[in-house]
């Protein structure tokens, strides 16, 4: 499971925070990947690996502290998982098909 995390640095702890990660304190692995916005760098975006929402909750935890604002944290897909999805959705039995005439 991925989740798209989006937050406001807290400016004041950045050197701390800098220096967690720097020396392995703070554990990154379920970090995928990392972006902060060129007009703003202190607006941070990020994706994460978790097994589930419990699981990403303990791993984000930690970094809390060092957040000033959480703007966004929503479950994402791959564009090949989504794929999959729509199929699966579509191709549904549950799913009621009604004819249209154009």
């Amino acid at each position: 499971m991925r989740f798209f995390v989006k937050v406001r640095i807290d400016l004041n702890k950045l050197n701390e925070l800098g220096a967690k990660l720097q020396n392995g304190e703070a554990d990154r692995s379920a970090i995928i990947s990392t972006w902060c916005l060129a007009d703003d760098p202190s607006v941070g975006m990020s994706v994460w690996q978790a097994e589930d929402e419990n699981h990403f909750e303990n791993l984000i935890a930690p970094f809390r502290n060092y957040y000033s604002e959480i703007f966004e944290i929503t479950k994402v897909v791959t564009a090949a998982e989504a794929q999959l999805y729509h199929s699966e959705l579509y191709h549904s039995p549950k799913r009621v098909r009604k004819n249209i005439s154009v």
